[in-house]
């Protein structure tokens, strides 16, 4: 009876022989006889009804045909690879080192009580984290994922959402007995406020109400670009302050802090988990992101 052989298997052997230039360099590469590699060939070209190779005494030419379907071959070749490394993967144990970036006030919020978690699941897997409010590029500098709040993220990247944030404007309790709520956005122009030096345009703030918007230039003595500095700042009555509302929310329910003009909204704010694109993922990695990802979903069901 005779063997019907896979037609994947047949194009490895024609890769094979295209990349050592002869029939003989492949078969001592592949570990078997001229002869049976010389039968793959003709059996594959006639599967085909085409003519991938030119032969001669001296050397092998790839037809047009031959040239063409060697494209596939190597897409083939790799695809086979990631397919056995993703399986293995399946079963990999998550264990190793992950590098995590996030900035500084994502960190503060609510990274600790995670990672927390996260290693008491997953103890064998230890997490390197980087507190910084630059955009690190992830895979020049060697890290496996980052935490991000952008309009934009570079197209190398996956990205997962997380969650929607927007800002609060926020002031001390007692501070706000002295000199009264404001009760409208403009009245921060003529309100000493503490701005954020970096994200969200500084010191000019929108707001929208009822499909109105107003944007105010604050009127703003302190520019940092540190929101927990500018929290501190709030609490101790150095004015207004425009917070995430992750990390306003801790103050305002203690009482630290207070709310105002609660009736605006600011533009709400996308967070991602954003990671290289890698085919197939390490175990470990894998691991990070569906708990990060879960982490978030659960919150938001609360």
């Amino acid at each position: 009876m005779e063997t019907i052989e896979p037609t994947s298997q047949l194009a490895l052997t024609f890769l094979a022989v295209a990349e050592a230039g002869s029939i003989t360099a492949a078969a001592d590469k592949l570990g078997t006889s001229k002869s049976q590699v010389s039968k793959q060939l003709s059996r594959l070209e006639a599967l085909l009804s085409a003519q991938l190779l030119f032969r001669s005494t001296r050397r092998l030419t790839l037809t047009e045909a031959g040239q063409a379907y060697l494209e596939y071959c190597v897409r083939l070749r790799a695809l086979m690879r990631e397919s056995t490394a993703a399986l293995r993967g399946l079963s990999e144990e998550a264990s190793g080192r992950l590098r995590l970036t996030a900035p500084p006030m994502f960190a503060g919020a609510f990274l600790a009580e995670l990672l927390l978690a996260f290693h008491q699941r997953y103890p064998a897997i230890a997490v390197e984290l980087d507190i910084s409010s630059d955009a690190q590029a992830l895979e020049q500098d060697g890290f496996d994922l980052a935490i991000r709040s952008a309009e934009e993220l570079p197209p190398q990247l996956v990205a997962r959402a997380l969650f929607l944030t927007r800002d609060w404007v926020v002031a001390s309790p007692d501070w706000l007995a002295q000199v009264g709520e404001p009760a409208a956005p403009a009245d921060l122009a003529t309100r000493p406020c503490v701005a954020h030096g970096r994200y969200h345009s500084g010191a000019r703030w929108l707001f929208s109400r009822d499909g109105r918007a107003e944007e105010v230039e604050v009127e703003h003595w302190l520019q940092v670009g540190d929101y927990s500095l500018n929290e501190r700042l709030a609490e101790m009555g150095g004015g207004f302050a425009r917070l995430p509302d992750f990390a306003a929310k801790p103050a305002v329910k203690a009482g630290r802090l207070k709310r105002v003009l609660a009736e605006w909204e600011t533009p709400a704010r996308p967070v991602y988990l954003v990671f290289p694109k890698k085919t197939p993922l390490p175990a470990k990695t894998r691991a990070l992101i569906d708990f990060i990802v879960a982490w978030f979903a659960d919150d938001k069901e609360e």
